[in-house]
């Protein structure tokens, strides 16, 4: 199953201000690979908007809990958003599906 997750945080909350975040920030950041692998979750892509302070990730697992879990190890107050997608083809499929 695929999630697209945000994730957002405040300038007084950012790391790259907040010195004493920053450090660990880096250890979660590196062992990032190795806890999804762990976890069974694929990282299709992470990405981030550094002025507007928001992370984009499409993640896929086969359980919430493991991307709840992937996502809450970073040690950063920030706001979630995981929301479970599809590509878009199989929504039209099934759609098709629905019109006979």
């Amino acid at each position: 199953m695929l999630f697209h997750v945000t994730l957002s945080h405040t300038v007084d909350n950012c790391p790259i201000y907040q010195k004493e975040m920053f450090p660990k920030l880096i250890v979660a950041a590196e062992g990032l690979e190795g806890l999804a692998k762990e976890l069974n979750v694929k990282i299709h892509f992470l990405t981030l908007s550094a002025p507007e302070h928001i992370y984009f990730a499409l993640l896929e697992a086969d359980t919430l809990s493991a991307i709840s879990r992937l996502v809450m190890s970073m040690p950063l107050r920030q706001q979630v958003k995981i929301v479970p997608v599809e590509h878009w083809l199989e929504g039209i499929a099934m759609a098709a599906q629905n019109q006979d």
